[in-house]
């Protein structure tokens, strides 16, 4: 029975991306952070600014959007997967600099590791 019950919060803790982390990065302004979770090539929305780009520029567009939006806060509001679990996503809330902001993730299966294939930071 123990077996059984470490078998199955396993599979909930490691079966699906780590949003707890991306948001505490992103809490932190921690740019590296987020980085860890990236894909090859990101499609960053910001604000108006949008792209695909490698994963080093995509962190350098986040990096300065926290530059000029220091976050003072972040909170993971919803999450969830599509039907396959082959992809996830996850909304949070960021308080920046005086402004709200909504917070998009999605996340797809690569190599058995859920990685971010796009990041939206919208005004609210």
């Amino acid at each position: 029975m123990k077996t059984l019950l470490l078998l199955l919060v396993a599979t909930t803790l490691y079966g699906q991306p780590d949003f707890k982390s991306v948001i505490s990065a992103i809490k932190a302004g921690n740019t590296a952070g987020i980085g860890a979770y990236m894909d090859a090539n990101v499609e960053v929305t910001v604000g108006d600014k949008d792209g695909i780009y490698a994963k080093s520029k995509a962190i350098s567009v986040v990096s300065d959007f926290f530059k000029e939006h220091i976050p003072s806060n972040c909170s993971l509001v919803h999450s969830g997967a599509a039907r396959d679990e082959a992809s996830y996503y996850c909304i949070g809330n960021l308080s920046a600099k005086g402004a709200q902001y909504r917070v998009y993730i999605f996340f797809k299966k690569v190599g058995g590791t859920y990685l971010i294939q796009e990041m939206r930071f919208e005004k609210e």
